[in-house]
């Protein structure tokens, strides 16, 4: 009856978790389960941050950092963590809650906003150079503002950033990573 700290998950488990998801379980199990240590139950196991940038399909995002302080609890990864962001990047999963958790990767300053500090990270990042020119990237943000920042304060809500992000077909297809 009861359960070894080393077992896998059992097929009701997977099936209990799998109604709940919008991809398929048994592969995100699979690399959880062998990224833990020998002996380790899926629910005491817990990876690092530095585990789960390294799985291919963040190892080149430019956000891969953001991506799993967001998604961790305190640098690690439970299971259930690692389900969480697997949902979010779904192909499946509701564009709102996709930009949420874009809102909140890119609020680096984690102020509750995506302000003039955050949108240079960001620029940055997306133009994978550190080189670029004061004025180029001054021009790019004010941009950004001039077309997102509705009330005119210097900086994103997540209001305001939902309202520019659905006018914008490529994003919930650029929000995906397939595990």
């Amino acid at each position: 009856m009861g359960q070894g700290s080393s077992e896998s998950m059992k097929t009701e488990e997977l099936e209990e978790y799998q109604v709940l998801l919008c991809f398929p379980l048994s592969r995100i199990h699979d690399t959880f389960k062998n990224m833990c240590s020998p002996g380790e139950g899926y629910r005491e196991a817990k990876m690092t941050s530095e585990q789960v940038c390294s799985w291919p399909q963040l190892k080149v995002n430019p956000f891969r950092d953001r991506i799993c302080h967001v998604f961790s609890t305190d640098d690690y990864f439970t299971f259930e963590d690692i389900l969480g962001m697997a949902s979010v990047f779904s192909e499946k999963a509701c564009p709102w809650l996709k930009i949420e958790y874009a809102f909140f990767i890119y609020d680096f300053n984690e102020n509750g906003f995506i302000d003039e500090e955050d949108l240079q990270i960001i620029i940055r990042r997306l133009l994978n150079s550190d080189d670029i020119k004061e004025e180029e990237l001054i021009s790019l943000m004010n941009h950004v503002l001039d077309e997102a920042d509705l009330d005119n304060d210097g900086m994103l809500s997540l209001a305001e950033f939902e309202h520019v992000m659905t006018k914008s077909p490529d994003f919930v297809l650029s929000f995906q990573i397939h595990f």
